[in-house]
């Protein structure tokens, strides 16, 4: 088996680089796993590096008056779970506690029409505004990278009883210790390699050739050709269409972008881990200090489904970090900011719309030998690691039946 990698590095949108001015190997943007992604987790233990990702048994949510939500587990069965958790916060009203567990209990007795937006299901259910911009449009958008006026009902549904219905280990957030090369593209190069797999990077195939319904070579960027029996295309689909085979998810799946504020302090005494702060573009904020074995701060504000910053410059979307930083920040002591990097990823995720399933392309297409791979294929899942594990399962299984 040969890999062939367009960039200089494995692991996609899921990598690290080098900060120039600290010298710190950082990520493109902080990535998380679900305690519910069970094919993520599986390819991380089978290439070796499931242990670099802590699950955390408790998420915090801080309101917009740094009033506070703590999810947290007891020994009830799942769906009942979470409930001792909610009586206790002062994050919900009483009759907003009473109101959620009724649209719990609708959630999992109705399935949405296709063709309904996460916006109109939860108000078919009767989800009161107040509870979806509390908790409901804050998980959305750590999942789908949209929010509900933006999503589909079915992949809304999907995540909220996954992450906090279905099982009592759902919602545990699950962060990497150290950098994403730690995790995914050194135990998967070692992996591969101890397999009699080359891997080839800085190796971009610009065409695929065909005759009939068969691919009968590609061509690499330094004008060689390969020529193997079978062919999986683990690319976006705009590059795929440019190798020349189109899709219809090339010209009419629609993208979300998710920007990221890497935050350096000289003050590395920063108390607290991670904490999703409702109400601002920045919804999460992680400290990575410790992670990353640095004496300066290092802090990572994500913003998902972040068109709000369109048309922003640099210095207003730094504030805009800083403001979410400073509420999850459990005292009055601010670090000095030493410097700030912002990765912006205009195309991060596709949207889940209510008509994406019908653009997402199988694993096998028409042509016997060529096979699709990535998260914006049909797995019936967001665009996640989840996703895109799932898709490489199915285009292996699919190989081997062919």
């Amino acid at each position: 088996m040969r890999v062939f990698e367009a960039k200089n590095r494995l692991g996609g949108r899921a990598h690290s680089f080098r900060e120039r001015e600290t010298g710190a190997t950082i990520d493109n943007c902080q990535h998380v796993l679900l305690g519910c992604c069970d094919a993520a987790r599986g390819f991380l233990d089978k290439i070796g590096s499931a242990e670099r990702i802590a699950f955390y048994d408790q998420m915090t949510l801080i309101g917009a008056k740094g009033e506070s939500l703590t999810i947290k587990s007891s020994m009830l069965p799942a769906p009942l779970h979470l409930l001792p958790a909610i009586l206790r916060t002062r994050y919900f009203t009483a009759g907003e506690k009473l109101e959620l567990g009724r649209v719990f209990a609708r959630i999992a007795q109705t399935p949405p029409e296709n063709t309904l937006s996460a916006r109109d299901y939860l108000r078919e259910i009767k989800c009161p505004q107040r509870l979806i911009d509390l908790l409901i449009d804050p998980i959305l958008a750590s999942a789908l990278n949209e929010t509900a006026s933006d999503a589909s009902a079915e992949y809304a549904r999907m995540v909220v009883s996954k992450s906090l219905m279905e099982g009592r280990h759902g919602y545990k957030l699950g962060v990497p210790d150290g950098p994403l090369s730690q995790l995914i593209e050194v135990p998967a190069l070692r992996y591969l390699s101890r397999r009699g797999c080359m891997v080839h990077t800085s190796a971009k195939i610009e065409k695929l050739h065909f005759r009939g319904d068969m691919v009968t070579s590609a061509l690499l960027s330094d004008g060689k050709r390969i020529r193997p029996d079978y062919y999986v295309c683990a690319v976006p689909p705009w590059s795929l269409d440019e190798m020349g085979f189109a899709t219809y998810a090339a010209r009419r799946l629609r993208w979300r972008p998710i920007v990221c504020v890497h935050l350096f302090y000289d003050d590395p005494c920063v108390d607290f881990e991670r904490s999703c702060v409702v109400g601002e573009p920045f919804g999460w904020v992680f400290n990575k200090t410790s992670d990353f074995g640095l004496n300066f701060g290092y802090i990572q504000a994500v913003a998902s489904a972040a068109e709000s910053l369109n048309g922003l410059d640099n210095n207003d979307i730094i504030e805009l970090a800083e403001r979410a930083v400073a509420k999850a920040i459990p005292h009055p002591h601010k670090p000095a900011l030493k410097r700030a990097v912002i990765y912006n990823a205009s195309r991060a995720t596709f949207s889940t719309g209510d008509t994406s399933d019908g653009l997402r392309p199988s694993t096998v297409t028409p042509i016997q030998n060529l096979f699709l791979a990535g998260d914006w294929t049909d797995t019936r899942w967001p665009a996640t690691i989840e996703g895109a594990a799932i898709s490489g399962i199915k285009a292996a299984n699919a190989i081997l039946r062919r």
